[in-house]
């Protein structure tokens, strides 16, 4: 009877965790002046192992982000993607799949390879994205204006990393 109950548990965490939630990304990059430098992020990008494909709006300095099915988004890859090109990362916002249940609000979460914890949420909102508040996802002015205010009260409250993985705190948008 063990075996069954311990079988179950197994098979129900699998089909919670065992697919990618994360399933697009929209990536805002600093310091961009030519397409010369678009196209150097937009290399690095597609040399992720989970990307599926990239596509480039050059007058906003944004990429947008597709996985591969099956496949979770690593924003410490994407970041370590555009300080290669040379870059830097202004705003990183992470889109659930359709079909992916929403986070629980205010609890650490692993997906793929890293550590997720939606903050200030109840984790019932209609929106399927969200922001990536921590240091170096943000322009160096807005993570200032964040740290100012009450949520980054909460961000310095929080773990910086679990497991030796670092932690990467959302915000819905």
């Amino acid at each position: 009877m063990l075996k069954k109950i311990t079988m179950l548990l197994l098979l129900f965490w699998g089909q919670q965790h065992g697919f990618a939630q994360f399933s697009e990304a929209k990536l805002q990059a600093t310091g961009l002046t030519c397409a010369l430098c678009s196209k150097a992020i937009h290399q690095e990008l597609e040399k992720l192992p989970f990307v599926q494909k990239v596509s480039a709006r050059i007058k906003e300095s944004a990429f947008d982000i597709i996985a591969k099915p099956g496949e979770s988004i690593a924003p410490d890859q994407i970041r370590t993607a555009v300080e290669d090109a040379g870059f830097f990362v202004g705003a990183l916002y992470l889109t659930r799949a359709q079909s992916a249940s929403m986070p629980e609000a205010n609890a650490p979460f692993k997906e793929g390879s890293s550590y997720f914890f939606v903050l200030g949420s109840n984790g019932k909102g209609q929106g399927n994205t969200y922001q990536v508040l921590n240091e170096h996802f943000l322009t160096e002015k807005a993570f200032s204006k964040l740290s100012a205010g009450s949520l980054g009260a909460t961000l310095r409250q929080q773990p910086v990393s679990i497991e030796g993985t670092p932690v990467f705190y959302l915000k819905m948008q």
